[in-house]
């Protein structure tokens, strides 16, 4: 019972001063560096496309490469990563969507570096 007591007194003690501790010092907002957009909202800022070059052997594939892109505060793409698609056509598409160039993206008025996903699908060359 004077556990029971002891605990209630802390509790209601202590609570006030931590809730307006918590209050007086908010955690601060940190600046946001890099966002997730979707493939379709990325695609609408592709200002310039670029089709893969492919060699006689790399021709005959067919598919779709999955690419995870990182597009810079200018539109530059900064990395291209394959996550699936035809092994033999992984190295064209990679330097093709390298070339791509989009509208910088803008969050609160100030260009931020974003991720994405672009899907390259070679069906007939």
């Amino acid at each position: 019972m004077k556990a029971v007591a002891y605990f209630v007194f802390l509790s209601a003690f202590l609570a006030p001063g931590l809730l307006a501790q918590t209050q007086a010092n908010p955690a601060p907002t940190q600046p946001v560096h890099k966002i997730r957009l979707s493939a379709g909202v990325a695609e609408k800022l592709l200002l310039h496309k670029v089709t893969p070059v492919l060699t006689p052997s790399e021709a005959e594939a067919r598919g779709t490469t999955l690419v995870v892109v990182e597009i810079g505060t200018n539109g530059d793409v900064l990395s291209a990563k394959a996550i699936s698609g035809p092994a033999v056509l992984e190295k064209p598409v990679l330097d093709a969507v390298r070339k791509y160039k989009y509208k910088p993206f803008l969050l609160n008025g100030e260009a931020i570096e974003v991720e994405t996903t672009v899907s390259v699908t070679i069906s007939s060359y």
